[in-house]
């Protein structure tokens, strides 16, 4: 229709880790994605991946210190900005960024990462609580879930929720990925999070963070998406913005379950999407 807004579809959440840093890589994502409807890719590569980025964690996370070795990615992040900023200067609708980990105490290493490149826009999550003898519980990670059994569910949701709003609070993020992750292995709080999610969602309206709507949770053994729809609700109430987000770790996975994520939004009152441009929002409408 003549006048009719542009639909810009894009997936801001995707890996390459399970692959390698190649041109050749970067493409098939692209191919995919394309088939799928997707018309722009957010590359948001984990931080940890890159060897000059795990400043960000705070030295007794164990996981970080002897995982992240030559066994795990230790790939430059120079490299792989030039990758992809090459790619975009070919035609190709590439936007770079980062998923970064928020750890408490790790601020200013942080904002010096984010601040040291011209990111198209900054992907914040929190994959990590505090160890309940020390160090860092990665709370989502399948090797360290026998974890959950030797804690109180509704603790756990409460300390991810806690510190989720805090991460958001220090505006270091234009999108808070997966708002509900804790939820990942299908544990359920006996108690109400209503309080909870009404103080994160209140969070990142007070700081203009985007909340990120992933099918990645169909994925997982929670089977559901990220937000669930009373927290979706919460955060479409507030006035929240929103983007669409696959979290694809495999290249098959590139705009997976689209039309269910946006059919979620619509029900929660939410009409648009997020795009970014160098940290700059506009807005994109649901496709018909």
């Amino acid at each position: 229709m003549l006048g009719a807004p542009l639909v810009v579809r894009p997936d801001y959440h995707l890996h390459l880790e399970r692959y390698a840093l190649t041109r050749d890589a970067v493409l098939r994502f692209v191919e995919v994605a394309l088939a799928a409807g997707v018309t722009e890719l957010g590359f948001t590569e984990h931080a940890h991946n890159f060897v000059q980025c795990r400043t960000i964690y705070p030295p007794d996370n164990a996981w970080i210190q002897t995982h992240c070795g030559e066994d795990r990615r230790r790939w430059d992040i120079d490299e792989y900005v030039r990758l992809l900023d090459g790619l975009r200067a070919e035609g190709l609708p590439m936007k770079v960024a980062v998923e970064w980990d928020y750890c408490p105490g790790q601020e200013r290493a942080l904002a010096r990462w984010i601040d040291a490149y011209p990111w198209d826009f900054t992907l914040g999550a929190v994959h990590w609580l505090p160890g309940r003898d020390g160090g860092w519980w990665g709370f989502d990670m399948p090797d360290m879930a026998t974890e959950w059994a030797a804690r109180s569910v509704d603790e756990v949701y409460g300390a991810y929720f806690e510190l989720a709003t805090t991460a958001v609070e220090t505006r270091l993020f234009d999108v808070f990925a997966h708002p509900d992750v804790i939820k990942v292995f299908g544990h359920r709080p006996r108690g109400s999070m209503a309080g909870h999610h009404a103080r994160f969602a209140a969070a990142m309206a007070a700081t203009d963070t985007a909340a990120e709507i992933s099918t990645a949770g169909l994925r997982k053994p929670v089977g559901e998406l990220y937000p669930d729809p009373t927290f979706l609700a919460e955060i479409v109430r507030r006035g929240v913005a929103v983007t669409i987000s696959s979290d694809a770790h495999e290249i098959a996975h590139v705009g997976f379950a689209f039309a269910d994520a946006e059919a979620a939004a619509r029900a929660a009152g939410c009409t648009r999407r997020t795009v970014f441009t160098r940290r700059v929002r506009s807005f994109s409408p649901f496709p018909a």
